[in-house]
């Protein structure tokens, strides 16, 4: 059952039970959002490491690009 956004006039119990139903709502949202988040890093932490093996460090590439530095990776050094 969705929770309406703008219930009709109820009393201040029901709108108690509303209000955490619509915090219950965005928390598990957010939740969801942790998740996703969290298995994007372990796709970037595992690509990372493949490239890695391959000669490449994506961590050393990200951080000259912010700096706008040549693209030498320091551990090669």
């Amino acid at each position: 059952m969705p929770v309406p956004q703008n219930p009709p006039r109820l009393s201040p119990a029901l709108l108690q039970l509303f209000a955490r139903m619509k915090a219950i709502k965005q928390s598990e949202r957010m939740t969801a959002l942790v998740d996703y988040l969290d298995d994007l890093r372990r796709e970037f932490d595992w690509a990372s490491a493949e490239l890695k093996q391959l000669g490449f460090c994506a961590p050393c590439y990200l951080t000259e690009m912010e700096r706008g530095d040549d693209l030498d990776c320091a551990e090669e050094d």
